[in-house]
């Protein structure tokens, strides 16, 4: 009885120590050549400097978007959406991006950089962190690619490149002319040790040749210490889906 009474407690306590934050924050970057856009929607100026920079986002809100020019670099679309705080069998933060295109950047990168805080769950520590992306290159020269990495971050800052990393193979496109080739890959899992509330950060280097086009996602999710690892492209799939919503729903709005 005092040890069931002692486990109960303890699950409790484990409980109130990640129990959901108030309101999740969330960051993006994008970055070509002397180009970086940025916003940070964690406080009103930092709204407002959002919008006056091209993103939609609101106070504390788990997502952002841009749609527009970045240096050399044309988007359609790049969306970031997130879970924040998270429920007891996953946490996720996941971008999209839609046709994008290389109009005069030379050889030059385009560089995505994002983060969502106050994730409370899954419980326990440690967790398990995986990533996952995908690239479609709807018109792109062979070698053109995209590299993901993703973070777990147990400071709960919106500081990028920080904290746990899981490296996914790069996706590169093998062919030299259309029909479209598609490439995903997933990074090894690994431990992620956290003390209470913790963020999801991640990074993607895009490469397209000029006068290329691409349509890229990269996905960070963490599940519970018990919970076996994800199937290899479950996170991709995540991904998509959430794509999948995000572009129905533009559409619906341009067709309204």
């Amino acid at each position: 009885m005092r040890r069931l009474l002692v486990s109960v407690v303890g699950s409790a306590a484990l409980l109130v120590a990640v129990s959901p934050a108030a309101k999740a924050d969330a960051f993006m970057s994008l970055n070509n050549q002397a180009v970086t856009l940025s916003c940070n929607n964690s406080t009103a100026a930092g709204v407002t400097a959002c919008v006056a920079n091209g993103f939609t986002t609101v106070l504390g809100g788990n997502s952002i978007s841009f749609a527009g020019s970045v240096g050399g670099y044309s988007v359609g679309d790049i969306t970031l959406v997130g879970n924040s705080p998270g429920n007891g069998a996953l946490a996720f933060a996941t971008d999209t991006k839609t046709n994008i295109q290389n109009v005069s950047a030379g050889a030059t990168a385009l560089l995505v950089n994002f983060a969502i805080n106050n994730f409370a769950l899954p419980a326990g520590s440690p967790l398990t962190l995986s990533a996952s992306q995908a690239a479609t290159f709807v018109n792109a020269a062979a070698a053109s690619s995209q590299a993901f990495t993703g973070w777990g971050n147990a400071a709960n800052t919106l500081a990028t490149a920080t904290g746990t990393a899981v490296v996914t193979p790069t996706c590169v496109n093998p062919a030299t002319a259309p029909p479209v080739n598609a490439c995903s890959s997933v990074g090894a899992p690994v431990l992620f040790a956290r003390a209470g509330n913790f963020a999801l950060n991640g990074q993607e280097t895009i490469n397209l040749g000029q006068g290329g086009i691409g349509n890229f996602q990269g996905s960070i999710a963490v599940t519970p210490p018990a919970t076996s690892v994800p199937e290899p492209g479950t996170v991709v799939l995540l991904a998509t889906g959430l794509f999948g919503l995000v572009g129905g729903r533009r559409m619906f709005r341009r067709t309204a």
